[in-house]
């Protein structure tokens, strides 16, 4: 068997395909330092997809060819290596649940050494940015056409009942992580930034100046990437966010409100770290991952009421929110904003700007027909509406 049970520390391993089999070297490495609290369904699959990476390296550049380039740190070798088991995994048609589960494995397994590499070495950096994230493959779906849809006004409400700081039924208990998940849905619902986009938020993202017609001082985010040649935004995730397209890059006008929850989060409860800049931290002051924004929805969506979370399984056939769902809300809502002056010609351009779409992208009419089909004009911009009142209340 290729992936063995062992009885010490890591639980399992992926040895040679020999008489003898020893253990693949690096492989086990991630499995101690990464894989340490996944459970055996999660670590075994993993390892065979890992296995499946080394058969074919073997095969395609020699024995030993990829513990040999690790070994080596040798950036350039391990790129054209993953580049072939991209292209091996791509090439066949139609691809599978298991290629794209395969690659996802690859994928994490050489940005696990890759970031950690990174914070001395800038080819490092660059392997980051050029071989393809976890996600990157997508089996195409069959049988069923997919629907951008708001969140109805019940699951929208309630959502925000649960997550908002105080509530009894917030099933995170302590104020820091609250704050800090209640301004992780407001970034998403309110400035519609994509998970990795909020991620990549800093210290410096917030930016101001006064209106001297008006004499408002005015808000804004920078939604960009982080300098790759300064070491206090070095990326040490497994997922490293990253901004999307030349078109992502943005800013966003936020309220004064927002501006000021934000500011309340960095002074307050923010875990501050030397090691880095980024905005959002977990509990122990690490940039915070895209699977722990995934949790955090996931948590706060089963601890909102069954009616409310039904309503929205119905309607989207998927069993909790995820960031993208208050995205989609977000886009709907601000349509119906944006067209508000009757010039539509005008609004899919400011939805283009504000969303970080690019100028031939067809987003804008599927909100569009997404908002009128939902009424949302009638509903969930009512939510917006109160949720903004209560928000000034907080204050």
């Amino acid at each position: 068997m290729p992936v063995i049970r062992t009885d010490a520390l890591p639980s399992h391993v992926v040895t040679e395909s020999s008489v003898l089999p020893r253990p693949r070297y690096w492989s086990t490495v991630w499995t101690l330092y990464e894989g340490r609290d996944w459970a055996d369904n999660t670590l075994t699959p993993r390892l065979r997809y890992l296995d499946r990476l080394y058969l074919f390296c073997d095969d395609r550049f020699g024995h030993h060819s990829l513990d040999s380039a690790f070994g080596d740190k040798d950036a350039k070798r391990l790129r054209n290596i993953f580049d072939e088991f991209f292209i091996e995994l791509t090439s066949k048609q139609p691809r599978t649940s298991t290629d794209v589960a395969c690659w996802d494995s690859a994928s994490k397994f050489v940005h696990f050494f890759a970031n950690h590499w990174a914070v001395s070495d800038p080819q490092w950096r660059s392997l980051q940015k050029v071989i393809p994230q976890a996600g990157a493959i997508r089996a195409p779906s069959k049988g069923r056409v997919k629907f951008t849809r708001a969140l109805p006004d019940a699951s929208l409400k309630d959502l925000l009942a649960i997550a908002e700081p105080g509530s009894q039924g917030n099933p995170y208990k302590t104020p820091a992580a609250q704050v800090r998940n209640w301004l992780l849905v407001l970034l998403m619902l309110l400035c519609g930034l994509r998970r990795g986009e909020t991620l990549l938020l800093t210290l410096d993202s917030l930016k101001q100046e006064l209106n001297m017609e008006t004499g408002e001082i005015q808000y804004w985010l920078n939604v960009t990437d982080t300098p790759e040649e300064d070491d206090t935004y070095v990326d040490t995730r497994a997922t490293r966010p990253s901004i999307k397209t030349n078109a992502s890059y943005r800013h966003i006008p936020i309220s004064e409100e927002l501006a000021q929850l934000i500011e309340r989060y960095i002074s307050e409860y923010r875990v501050d770290s030397s090691k880095h800049r980024f905005l959002i931290t977990s509990y122990v002051g690490a940039p915070l991952s895209a699977e722990s924004v995934a949790k955090a929805l996931r948590e706060i969506s089963l601890a909102m009421h069954p009616e409310a979370l039904k309503q929205f399984r119905q309607r989207t056939d998927k069993e909790v929110i995820s960031s993208h769902d208050l995205r989609h809300t977000c886009a709907c809502v601000r349509y119906v904003m944006f067209l508000s002056d009757g010039d539509k010609d005008r609004t899919m351009t400011r939805m283009r700007v504000f969303f970080g779409w690019d100028i031939n992208s067809n987003m804008p009419d599927t909100y569009a027909r997404a908002a009128i089909q939902d009424d949302v004009k009638n509903s969930v911009a009512k939510t917006f509406d109160a949720m903004l009142a209560n928000f000034r209340g907080m204050r």
